[in-house]
């Protein structure tokens, strides 16, 4: 059968219509999800802050403010306080996931361990044609050369849009993400699952992947950026619900696929949890004090 047929016969493969209808049906399930319950949660915190806010209260914290002169500073670095608090909570909690996988990965007797095995014997008795150009495609496209082009993508866009410090973040935060994977990779030296139930060829060593770390950082860091921006949240969540489902993706690949184990993708997403939580914090800290020196000063 000539190459012709052999596309032919993928094209017409019975599990194609399913293996791509998966990623949208997850995709419009997450979306309605994020919008109708985020939005939801929007409402009630503004009707709540409107009726705390009456005439009385804003009357005292004006007379307050104008005697005592140090408040607006307290209150110039609320937002940066909450910012580094939720940061510092989200990094500690993906850190002690983290940290979890690499105490029992190695341990025979570990719940890690046994998933691991047992998500990789039923991944290779699950392999369709259909799903196998699915994942295929998505796993190339999680690759270090597809994220690098997303990243300078994104990166010139915002530099044509005169958004050079949020070009630098999403930069930054590919390359330290990339830098902390292959740091992580040498220190665990982790084999990578038997090469013979693999249908994919990969190099290196296993934990955390490489692919799934990757795209989480670029596309988190995307998808962080976008929830900045002036948008409504229907169109908000409908980008975040994209981002999220490529990299769910992008992380499924690499176990179907037979190159990585389950807690490869768990650990590389545990550890791009944790530097992406320390990055934005870094660059909102950045961007508050650099409004603040930009700020013309107050009369008294």
């Amino acid at each position: 059968m000539g190459p012709k047929g052999a596309v032919l016969n993928r094209l017409s493969d019975p599990t194609l219509p399913v293996a791509f209808a998966g990623p949208v049906v997850f995709f419009l399930a997450l979306w309605a999800t994020l919008y109708f319950a985020f939005a939801g949660l929007e409402s009630a915190l503004k009707a709540t802050a409107r009726r705390a806010s009456t005439r009385v209260v804003r009357a005292w914290l004006s007379r307050w403010t104008a005697g005592h002169s140090g408040w607006s500073d307290v209150r110039s670095f609320a937002s940066l306080a909450l910012m580094l608090a939720l940061g510092g909570i989200a990094a500690f909690a993906a850190g002690a996931v983290f940290i979890a996988i690499v105490e029992h990965f190695r341990l025979t007797t570990s719940s890690v361990y046994q998933a691991d095995h047992a998500v990789n014997a039923w991944f290779q008795d699950e392999r369709h044609a259909g799903f196998n150009t699915l994942l295929s495609a998505a796993t190339v496209a999680g690759g270090t050369l597809s994220m690098a082009l997303v990243v300078t993508m994104t990166a010139v866009a915002l530099i044509v849009r005169k958004h050079l410090a949020s070009a630098v973040f999403v930069v930054v935060a590919a390359a330290g993400g990339e830098l902390l994977n292959l740091g992580l990779k040498t220190i665990f030296e982790r084999v990578r699952p038997p090469a013979a139930t693999a249908i994919s060829v990969a190099q290196g060593y296993s934990f955390p992947s490489g692919h799934a770390m990757g795209s989480f950082i670029v596309l988190g860091s995307i998808a962080y950026l976008l929830l900045r921006q002036p948008l409504r949240w229907k169109v908000k969540s409908a980008w975040l619900a994209m981002l999220v489902t490529a990299v769910v993706l992008v992380g499924l690949s690499r176990v179907y696929l037979g190159v990585h184990w389950i807690s490869d993708i768990a650990g590389a997403w545990s550890a791009g949890a944790v530097w992406l939580a320390m990055a934005t914090v870094a660059f909102e800290a950045l961007l508050r004090i650099r409004q603040r020196r930009q700020a013309p000063p107050t009369s008294t």
